[in-house]
């Protein structure tokens, strides 16, 4: 079993008078098969947050913009192990066109502006996606690596810092939970009349043809007196295609219980882990 961890950078500098302001991009690591017919999406996020004195104004704007990466060709971003490479491109949303790249210009930048109302901090964050084309020459199996420097200038397009963030692809055959699940969250009525369920969904991606397995520490406990159960559905097991597959976490609690809440409303959580093993 392998494990994949999302990294955070900091961008932080002097924004105008005494407001500071920092950017946060993850870091992304991808699996990506080239002989996949499905494009290789994966979304990281950036968070931008200032902080103010109590007599600098209770706005600012900014600008984030990236640059095209340590070994670009043609307008693209490249990954590179060795002297073998293959081509990505990011973006601030879709369809993935011209009007939606994210680099570093004017009309490619992520903007906005940050309200403090009455605090002294504020933040924002959004998501950007990279993608890797379908159908790229197949290169030697391998880590493939790219480092992107992200900039962060206020609204008049001055750069307040420089830092970066890595981009990591495997092409082994190996897998990764792509798209990560939510919670599950119930709500019951003691001695209601039918069951309570709950579920949430998540996203695999494999290399062709791997066969892969998921299972949970636990597929029942117990909170505030009502047994809950857990299945993985449409299938525990799969194969792998190099695209997201998509699977789902379904949760029941039996009708007719009575639980232990002692008011008119209780809340309570546990923590379940979801393992891909292949």
């Amino acid at each position: 079993m392998r494990f994949s961890a999302l990294a955070f950078l900091l961008l932080a500098g002097q924004a105008s008078a005494a407001i500071i302001c920092s950017a946060s991009v993850t870091s992304i690591t991808t699996v990506y098969d080239p002989t996949s017919a499905v494009q290789n999406i994966t979304t990281g996020s950036y968070t931008v947050t200032c902080i103010r004195l109590a007599t600098d104004a209770n706005t600012f704007g900014w600008q984030l913009g990236v640059d095209d990466g340590l070994q670009a060709a043609a307008g693209l971003n490249r990954v590179q192990s060795g002297v073998k490479r293959y081509s990505y491109d990011t973006w601030r949303l879709s369809p993935y066109n011209a009007a939606n790249k994210w680099g570093d210009t004017a009309g490619t930048r992520f903007t906005g502006t940050l309200n403090f109302g009455a605090s002294l901090t504020a933040s924002t964050s959004g998501p950007f996606d990279i993608v890797l084309a379908a159908g790229q020459a197949v290169q030697p199996a391998g880590t493939y690596t790219d480092t992107v420097t992200a900039t962060l200038r206020d609204s008049g397009g001055v750069a307040i810092n420089t830092s970066t963030f890595g981009v990591t692809v495997l092409t082994t055959n190996t897998c990764q939970i792509s798209v990560a699940p939510g919670n599950l969250d119930f709500t019951y009525t003691s001695f209601q009349v039918s069951a309570a369920t709950a579920s949430t969904s998540y996203g695999v991606r494999c290399t062709t043809a791997l066969p892969y397995t998921m299972s949970l520490d636990a597929v029942s406990g117990t909170l505030l007196g009502l047994t809950y159960n857990l299945a993985i559905a449409p299938s525990s097991s799969g194969t792998g295609t190099g695209a997201t597959q998509t699977y789902t976490i379904n949760g029941t609690i039996a009708a007719a219980r009575s639980g232990t809440c002692a008011t008119a409303v209780c809340t309570g959580s546990q923590t379940r882990t979801l393992t891909l093993s292949w």
